[in-house]
């Protein structure tokens, strides 16, 4: 069984020789290439070889491996490994092997090692927690190679793809969830070379069935009215049924069609803020397609647990029956996607996107008035992209203005609209009453089918600009993104498919999209886009999780927001932990307070170390 777990052709244990060899393989790899070297004829395993050409494509640079933070975490995970990996550190009390459990991106949730100076060692390789031990950061090692390859692997001192980790030898084991099949990490053990045993490798593939053992019992108990709910609600095919709760969510065949990546958050988040009043009764939903009309039932609420719902989504033609005109509106209203035309959407909220189809239909000036951040001038853009055809728009910036500005950009706009160039006049509440008219002779063109769009701040619009703006435009009104959160999930999957290469394929986990979803946005839609490309900067192509997200938007969390001097404070206190390996004597030392202080405030900032 240690054999199997190791992998490869033989499985057997590299000898000193053996290790000299693989060693030089390795650097004649890195040194001739991909294309020029064949390591397998070197006596280097064949899932080896697989893994290093892997780090090599993934430019490893086999550094310091990225912090995570803190709050790293996979409580379903923990919970069933917690009682597991207690009875074996009593087993390995005497024994210098110390234990890892890592979330399925190879972040490091949990390390246990007895000994002082293994710990010491462990330290100096960031082998610590929440530190990020996938293949792509750190290179071939125990946890991330298993998670590529999904299956135990031991990984043997110079097979390792980093030169810090070359002194180990690891065992790991990817730990998958009951019934879904879908990993959630793995269990891994680690020694120094001369002190691994050749049973690490059967220990760890124990150890993770028993975790996985332990999580179909916690699967029983919590998801057991999920899988009943499901059962019983499937018996008649033809039904789109949808089961939900707060982790999980199923449908036969019928339903499918209504889901999509964002439609786990979207409903959960809809129907918890939306609790139907009785157990059983009719009601709009968002779905990936539209809204629809369903029967919503609430089949449990445990004790202390999220309920769980049932959803039949009824036919169209009996969804129109008993929609009433103000559900209908609402729906309309709130709807998170497209209508049936064919024509893309200029905005996520159907009402709006409606308007500014008649806009456009009319040829009328088009004024958009929202509050900063709500994406005025994308809205302008993609406006005259989708109705005129037109990508290439001459915008004026008014904020750029002096107030007695001469009248050279009066010119230059007058000349693009002569040409057939649309024309934006952007942050039209910082004009100048001197150079209103010239905005009103702007304005007029429209009528000869060169469209103009103006943006403001309607709130902000002195007299004579909301006088302007009465005389000459049809305002449309964007919503702020709190008010439609329900549209958050379709914004995100917006914003990913603008992007190229590996940051396209880069994914939101559900319990990050219902974080995403909770939080204000007080910087609206800008706010969110740039949280977006930054997370997808950091993390290309990776499924990002809670612990990802920035401070202050975890700790929406608790359902308060954090004010600026806790999330500086609490920035700072993780940043020292890091800088520190977790130590929190010195990390304290470096802030300049006391080491009880430092407890207390990483409790009061829900720190863990």
């Amino acid at each position: 069984m240690a054999q199997r777990a190791a992998g490869g052709k033989s499985g057997r244990v590299a000898g000193p020789l053996d290790q000299e060899r693989i060693r030089r393989a390795k650097e004649e790899l890195l040194a001739k290439g991909l294309l020029d070297s064949d390591t397998l004829h070197s006596g280097v395993r064949e899932v080896i070889d697989r893994s290093w050409r892997r780090c090599i494509g993934e430019e490893v640079q086999s550094v310091q491996p990225p912090h995570r933070g803190s709050l790293v975490t996979n409580s379903a995970l923990e919970e069933a490994a917690e009682p597991v990996l207690a009875r074996l550190a009593d087993h390995l009390a005497d024994v210098r092997v110390a234990m890892f459990l890592s979330d399925s991106s190879g972040n490091i949730l949990s390390r246990k090692a007895s000994e002082p100076r293994q710990r010491s060692r462990l330290d100096s390789a960031y082998a610590a927690e929440g530190f990020d031990f996938s293949e792509r950061t750190i290179g071939t090692n125990g946890m991330g190679t298993s998670l590529a390859e999904r299956r135990p692997l031991v990984i043997q001192g110079n097979e390792h793809f980093s030169e810090r980790l070359a002194a180990f030898s690891c065992a790991g084991a990817p730990v998958f969830e009951p019934f879904t099949g879908r990993m959630l990490g793995t269990f891994s053990l680690a020694a120094n070379t001369e002190d691994a045993s050749p049973l690490m490798g059967a220990i760890t593939v124990d150890v993770g069935r028993q975790i996985e053992s332990n999580l179909a019992a916690t699967l029983e108990m919590h998801d057991h009215a999920l899988v009943r709910s499901y059962l019983y609600a499937n018996r008649n095919k033809r039904d789109q049924v949808i089961v939900i709760n707060e982790q999980t969510m199923f449908a036969n065949t019928a339903g499918l069609s209504h889901l999509g990546p964002g439609t786990h958050a979207m409903l959960w988040h809809y129907l918890n803020d939306n609790t139907p009043t009785r157990d059983k009764c009719r009601m709009p939903i968002p779905l990936q397609s539209e809204w629809h009309e369903a029967e919503v039932e609430m089949i449990d609420r445990g004790s202390g647990s999220s309920p769980t719902y049932m959803i039949r989504v009824l036919p169209e033609q009996d969804s129109g029956l008993r929609l009433g005109r103000g559900e209908a509106a609402t729906a309309r209203r709130r709807s998170p996607t497209a209508t049936r035309s064919p024509r893309p959407r200029v905005h996520p909220v159907p009402a709006v996107d409606e308007q500014l189809s008649l806009v456009a239909r009319h040829r009328e000036c088009l004024a958009l008035d929202g509050g900063p951040g709500t994406g005025k001038l994308h809205t302008a853009v993609a406006f005259l992209r989708t109705h005129f055809a037109q990508q290439d728009s001459h915008v004026v910036d008014v904020a750029t203005l002096l107030p007695d500005e001469g009248p050279q950009w009066f010119v230059a706009a007058t000349a693009a609209l002569e040409s057939g160039r649309p024309v934006i006049v952007q942050h039209l509440q910082d004009l100048a009453p001197l150079q209103v008219n010239r905005v009103k002779a702007l304005m007029r063109p429209a009528e000869s089918h060169v469209p103009v769009v103006v943006t403001v701040e309607g709130d902000s619009a002195p007299a004579h600009v909301s006088s302007l703006i009465s005389q000459m435009a049809t305002t449309v009104a964007l919503p702020d993104l709190r008010d439609m959160s329900e549209h958050i999930p379709g914004l995100i999957d917006a914003a990913l498919s603008e992007l190229e290469g590996s940051e396209h394929s880069t994914k939101f986990s559900s319990e990050a999209q219902q974080l995403l979803i909770r939080w204000s946005w007080p910087g609206n839609l800008a706010e969110l886009r740039r949280t977006v490309e930054q997370l997808v900067r950091r993390m290309p192509g990776r499924v990002i999780q809670i612990a990802d997200l920035p401070a202050q938007i975890q700790g929406a969390r608790s359902g308060r927001r954090l004010s600026m001097i806790e999330t500086s404070e609490r920035e700072t206190i993780l940043r020292a932990l890091q800088q520190f390996s977790g130590n929190r004597s010195k990390a304290a030392e470096a802030l300049g307070i006391g080491r009880t202080t430092l407890y207390r405030k990483m409790q009061a900032h829900n720190i863990e170390v």
